[in-house]
């Protein structure tokens, strides 16, 4: 493979390096973060892992199931706050 190829290669990522993450965080530690705000609020939270944990803009967005229900919560780690979508539980 010639270095033009590399180059090509490279220019055509799918952008796995992106810059830094909100917080700084990993998604497993975003994750473990809002499951302490929620706990510590007194809000319903997942029992197990996240369906989906996405960066968009400066906070998570951490999508789980509790029981039949899909609930999808905002984490702003510069703010410390977690926001569920629904408007059930807001910390």
């Amino acid at each position: 493979m010639s270095i033009a190829s590399l180059v090509i290669l490279n220019a055509c990522s799918d952008g796995d390096d992106a810059g830094p993450t909100p917080g700084g965080l990993t998604e497993e530690q975003a994750g473990e973060r809002t499951k302490e705000i929620i706990k510590a609020n007194d809000c319903d939270g997942p029992a197990g892992g996240y369906s989906s944990v996405k960066v968009v803009g400066d906070t998570w967005v951490l999508v789980a199931s509790i029981g039949l229900n899909s609930h999808t919560w905002i984490f702003d780690p510069a703010a410390g706050t977690v926001t569920e979508s629904n408007g059930v539980c807001k910390t």
